[in-house]
C-alpha cells in the first residue's frame, strides 16, 4: 500500500478534529467584566421547557433579527473618533485604557444574552439602551414607507428610529388583523410579523417573560415581575416572611447591570446560581450543557466539513482516485461521529427520541443518508458513497438551519404525541424510510449526470450503482411500509381509527406504493439499470411531498401551517428533479459515456441489451 493512502486521510482527520475541537472550545468570561456566559447558564422555563437563559435569547432575537443570533450595538460617530484616537495613541493611561477597552468591546458583534439583559433593564435605564439596538429586520417598502424608514443595507433598524410611527403600525395591524389569511397581501403579513415580534419584545422589556423564578412547593414558575410584586405583598401583609430570596438576588443583577457594576453584577450572579443549583440540581446540569451545544453549533460545522468531503470526493474523480477517496470516506466518518453525538445531545437535552418535529427530522434524515453512503462506499468503494453522502448530510443539515429560524427546534411536544414509544418506533421507522428514498433518488441523480456529462459510467460502474439503488430501495419499502403500519396502529390508539386519508398518511402510503412500483418494474423485467434510476429520481418528489408538502395543505391531523419559503423550495425541487427525469430520458446514444464508448470500439447495447 502506497503510503499516501494512509498519510493523506490521516492529515485529513487530525485537521477535521481540529476545526471541531476549536469550534467547541467556550469564551471564558472576563475577570473584571461581566459574566455574561455564566448568566446564559441559568435556567428559566419558557414556552413549558426549562431552558437555559441563553436558548431563550438567541431564539428572541434569531426570530426578530432574520437569523442573526448576535447584533452590533449602536455607536456614535463621536464614540468611534474617540476608538480611533485611543487605538493608535501610545502610550495610554489607565482610565484610557478603560475607555479603549469598553468602547472596542462596544463595537464588536455581541452575544444574545447580552440583548436579553439589555431589554430586560431597558425601562429602567435613562437612555433606553435596548431601543437604540437595530434588531428589527424589515424588507417590505410599502412597510418601510409607513415606517418613514429608507431601505439601508442589512435592512435591520430599531425601534427608536419608527417610534413615532408606532400608532401607524398599530392602525396597519387592526386592518391586516381582520383579514381571512388568503386574503392578506405581502404588506399585511409584513405588518403582523414586525407587530408580534414587537409585542415579544414589549413582553421581556416589562419582565413577564421569561419565567426565571423558580417553583416553590405546589407552585409554578414566575415571571420576575409578578414574582416580585407577590413577594412584596406578603412581606407588607407580614413583615417577619421576608422577600423572596430568588428575587431579591436576582433582582440585585438587574440593578447591577443597569448601574455598569461588574462586581455586584458577578457576586449577585454566583449567590443566584447556588440558590437553582440547590433546587434543581439536574436541569442546572442540562441547561449548562445545552449553552455548550449552542455556541457549538455542530450541525453547522458539519455542513462545512461535509462540503469538504464533496469537493475532495470530485478532485478524486480527476487524479488520485485511490489516496482522495479514502480521504473523503474518513473525513465524512468523523463528520458523521459529530453528527451523531449532536444528535445524542439534543436526546439528552429533550428526554426524546431523535425525531420530534420538521427540524429534528431533517437533520436525522440527513444523519441516515451519511450513514447509508458510508455503507455502501465500504461495501463498493467507487467514490459514489462518499459524493451521495456528503451532499445529502450537507443539504439536509441546510434545511435545518432554514427551519431553526422558526424558533426553539427542542420545543415541547404536543400532548397527542407526547409518547416516546411511538415516537422511537412510528416516526424513526418512517423517517428511516424516507431517508433511504431519498438515498435511492440521489444515486439515480448520480446515474444520470454520470451518464450524460462524463465518461466515469462505464459497464462495471453502471451494474454496480444499479445494485446500489436497488439495495437501497429493498431498504426503503421495507422501513416505509412498516413505519407506516405502526403509524395506523398509533392512530387507532390516539384518534381510534387506523386510516383516515389523511394528507400525511397519504403520502407515507405514496412512498411505500412507489418503492413497490420500482421493484416490480425491476422484477418484472419492465425497467432496466437507467429505467430503475429515473423511477429513483421521481421517488425524490413523492418523499418531497410527504415530508413537506403534506404539512403545507393546512388539512388534516398532520398540518403544520402553511409556509411561503418551504412551498416555494418544495416546487423548485420538484422541478429540478423532473429536469433531470427528463435529462435521463435522452437516447443513450446521446450520452456521453455512450459515445466515448462507441468511439473506443465497444458498443455498450450489447454491454447492456435493452437499456431502458
Amino acid at each position: 500500500m502506497h503510503k499516501s493512502n494512509l498519510i493523506v486521510p490521516a492529515i485529513a482527520v487530525i485537521l477535521g478534529f481540529t476545526y471541531f475541537y476549536f469550534q467547541a472550545a467556550q469564551p471564558l468570561d472576563p475577570a473584571e467584566g461581566f459574566h455574561l456566559q455564566e448568566f446564559a447558564r441559568l435556567p428559566i422555563v419558557d414556552r413549558g421547557r426549562i431552558k437555559p437563559m441563553d436558548t431563550f435569547a438567541r431564539v428572541s432575537l434569531m426570530v426578530m433579527n432574520d437569523g442573526f443570533q448576535t447584533f452590533k450595538p449602536d455607536i456614535s460617530e463621536k464614540e468611534k473618533a474617540e476608538l480611533t484616537t485611543l487605538k493608535n495613541k501610545n502610550p495610554r493611561t489607565p482610565e484610557e485604557n478603560k475607555t479603549y477597552a469598553s468602547l472596542n468591546e462596544k463595537d464588536k458583534r455581541q452575544p444574545a444574552v447580552r440583548w436579553l439583559l439589555d431589554v430586560m433593564t431597558s425601562k429602567f435605564s435613562e437612555n433606553h439602551i435596548a431601543e437604540k439596538h437595530k434588531v428589527f429586520r424589515i424588507e417590505n417598502d410599502q412597510l418601510l414607507g409607513l415606517l418613514a424608514l429608507q431601505p439601508r443595507p442589512g435592512l435591520r433598524y430599531s425601534i427608536e428610529e419608527f417610534a413615532p410611527q408606532l400608532g401607524e403600525l398599530e392602525k396597519a395591524g387592526k386592518a391586516a388583523d381582520q383579514k381571512e389569511n388568503a386574503k392578506r397581501d405581502a404588506f399585511d403579513k409584513s405588518v403582523l410579523q414586525l407587530a408580534h415580534h414587537l409585542q415579544s419584545y414589549m413582553e421581556i422589556a416589562s419582565l413577564q417573560t421569561p419565567l426565571v423564578i423558580p417553583a416553590g412547593k405546589g407552585e409554578d414558575w414566575k415571571p420576575f415581575m409578578q414574582a416580585a410584586l407577590e413577594s412584596r405583598n406578603a412581606n407588607q401583609a407580614d413583615p417577619n416572611a421576608g422577600m423572596n430570596p430568588a428575587v431579591s438576588v436576582f433582582g440585585q443583577m438587574l440593578l447591577s447591570y443597569l448601574k455598569n457594576e461588574p462586581l455586584a453584577f458577578n457576586k449577585a450572579l454566583v449567590e443566584y446560581r447556588s440558590l437553582i443549583t440547590k433546587e434543581l440540581p439536574v436541569q442546572s446540569e442540562i441547561s449548562g450543557f445545552e449553552v455548550f451545544f449552542n455556541h457549538f453549533s455542530p450541525f453547522y460545522h458539519c455542513i462545512v466539513v461535509y462540503l469538504f468531503v464533496f469537493l475532495i470526493s470530485c478532485f478524486a474523480w480527476v487524479a488520485a482516485p485511490t489516496t482522495l477517496n479514502k480521504t473523503a470516506f474518513w473525513l465524512c466518518i468523523l463528520t458523521l461521529l459529530v453528527h451523531t453525538w449532536a444528535l445524542g445531545s439534543r436526546m439528552h437535552i429533550q428526554g426524546r427520541p431523535p425525531v420530534t418535529n420538521l427540524y429534528s427530522s431533517a437533520i436525522f434524515i440527513g444523519w441516515g443518508c451519511v450513514l447509508g453512503c458510508l455503507m455502501l462506499e465500504g461495501i463498493y468503494k467507487n467514490g459514489i458513497g462518499n459524493i451521495v453522502g456528503s451532499v445529502t448530510g450537507a443539504l439536509t443539515l441546510l434545511i435545518a438551519q432554514h427551519l431553526s429560524a422558526e424558533g426553539d427546534t427542542l420545543e415541547m411536544m404536543q400532548a397527542v404525541l407526547d409518547t416516546n414509544f411511538w415516537l422511537a418506533t412510528h416516526v424513526t421507522c418512517v423517517t428511516l424510510g424516507y431517508t433511504a428514498t431519498f438515498v435511492a433518488g440521489f444515486l439515480g441523480i448520480i446515474y444520470v449526470l454520470m451518464g450524460i456529462v462524463t465518461t466515469t459510467l462505464t459497464p462495471e460502474r453502471d451494474k454496480s450503482l444499479t445494485q446500489m439503488i436497488y439495495g437501497v430501495v429493498c431498504f426503503a419499502m421495507l422501513f416505509s411500509f412498516v413505519g407506516t403500519v405502526l403509524g395506523g396502529i398509533w392512530a387507532d390508539q390516539s384518534w381510534g381509527r387506523f386510516w383516515g386519508w389523511d394528507p400525511k398518511e397519504n403520502g407515507a402510503l405514496l412512498i411505500v406504493i412507489w418503492n413497490a412500483i420500482i421493484l416490480h418494474a425491476r422484477w418484472g423485467g419492465m425497467a432496466k439499470n437507467r429505467g430503475v434510476a429515473l423511477l429513483s429520481i421521481a421517488g425524490n418528489m413523492i418523499t418531497g411531498w410527504s415530508w413537506f408538502g403534506t404539512n403545507q395543505l393546512g388539512v388534516g391531523l398532520h398540518a403544520y401551517g402553511f409556509n411561503d419559503q418551504l412551498a416555494w423550495g418544495l416546487t423548485a425541487f420538484w422541478i429540478s428533479q423532473l429536469a433531470l427525469i427528463g435529462i435521463g430520458l435522452i437516447p443513450r446514444q446521446h450520452w456521453l459515456s455512450s459515445r466515448i464508448a462507441q468511439q473506443n470500439g465497444s458498443n455498450p447495447a450489447k454491454l447492456q441489451p435493452k437499456q431502458a
